[in-house]
């Protein structure tokens, strides 16, 4: 995670990029981020959409997976199975407050506040190529609207562009529920005669 501190301070000594930043995480369970991640085309799309002002990275930690405890000789348990997260994900989990890597693939918006992270995380699809593309460049974009609307000379301000982007999420949800709502509404009138 030094390098990782290292690689944000370089950035935000840059003239002109926002102090909050992008994290994509995924695992190998998730090939269809996966792929798209790794397309130079794709890749060269979301950079050209995040621009000169927003940094974006991608981080592929290592998958958890549920295992069932031991127990002594003699002695009898539950058979639960139990998450477990591999030792190399540590760091990464206790930097960003995550609770484990279940909750991939997602984009975590993070920004620096004295020595606390401050974080959005949003959930990617990946149940196909092209649902996989669709979410990332979604989610870039509504980020994007969101920090373009920032003048350039607020661009270091953490909580400001914290703000910022958590008030553009949270109206993004109320908008997806509005339309959720009016879809279900649409629904029930069409069953009534």
């Amino acid at each position: 995670m030094d390098s990782f501190n290292s690689l944000l301070e370089e950035y935000k000594a840059k003239d002109g990029i926002a102090h909050l930043f992008g994290v994509m995480l995924y695992t190998d369970e998730h090939p269809n981020i996966k792929k798209v991640l790794r397309d130079d085309d794709y890749w060269l799309s979301f950079n050209e959409l995040t621009g000169d002002r927003f940094c974006v990275f991608s981080v592929r930690p290592q998958k958890g997976k549920y295992q069932y405890p031991s127990f002594p000789s003699g002695t009898m348990g539950m058979m639960v199975p139990l998450w477990r997260e591999p030792s190399e994900n540590t760091k990464l989990l206790k930097v960003f407050d995550l609770k484990d890597t279940q909750t991939l693939p997602m984009l975590l918006l993070f920004t620096k506040v004295e020595e606390e992270y401050l974080k959005i995380e949003v959930a990617l699809e990946d149940s196909s190529i092209d649902a996989a593309y669709s979410s990332i460049r979604k989610e870039l974009e509504s980020s994007c609207i969101a920090i373009n609307r920032i003048k350039k000379e607020n661009l270091n301000n953490p909580e400001g562009l914290f703000a910022a982007l958590s008030f553009n999420q949270d109206n993004k949800k109320s908008w997806q529920r509005i339309k959720k709502g009016l879809d279900i509404f649409g629904y029930i009138k069409g069953l009534l005669p």
